[in-house]
């Protein structure tokens, strides 16, 4: 692309490979790297809307919540994506924990895991339609 930002048009396609590649990952259980796309995936949508809604670049550094509330999203994705951001600090506590635990403890981390990757596959999939939907 020759240093050009990318569009909207751009970050989309490539939220859609994130998403893409993100489930394939996940059918084959690396349940970490998956989740890393879905967030790529998600925050991509969410640069496109706010380009899409405010005409202008969002800014490089910028929260999910934020670039939900500059989007301006239905209430239900906005409070998704909140709830999103503030899972994340609770993982970071419970993979801490993780390194001391038993194997039983292991598994049941690995369900909930899991769990948060549905749930940002299931998040990543509206955003891309929402998204679509506008354009």
């Amino acid at each position: 692309m020759g240093g050009k930002r990318p569009g909207w048009d751009d970050l989309v396609r490539k939220a859609v490979k994130d998403l893409e590649l993100a489930r394939r990952y996940k059918d084959a259980k690396e349940l970490v790297t998956a989740s890393l796309l879905y967030n790529s995936a998600i925050e991509r949508v969410l640069r496109a809307l706010v380009m899409a809604r405010t005409k202008k670049d969002p800014p490089q550094k910028a929260s999910m919540s934020y670039l939900a509330m500059q989007a301006k999203l239905p209430a239900e994705i906005s409070e998704e994506i909140i709830s999103l951001e503030d899972e994340a600090s609770d993982v970071m506590e419970e993979q801490l924990e993780i390194e001391t635990a038993e194997e039983g403890r292991m598994a049941v981390m690995g369900e909930s895991e899991y769990s948060r990757v549905m749930g940002k596959s299931n998040l990543a999939r509206r955003l891309i339609s929402y998204a679509q939907a506008i354009q």
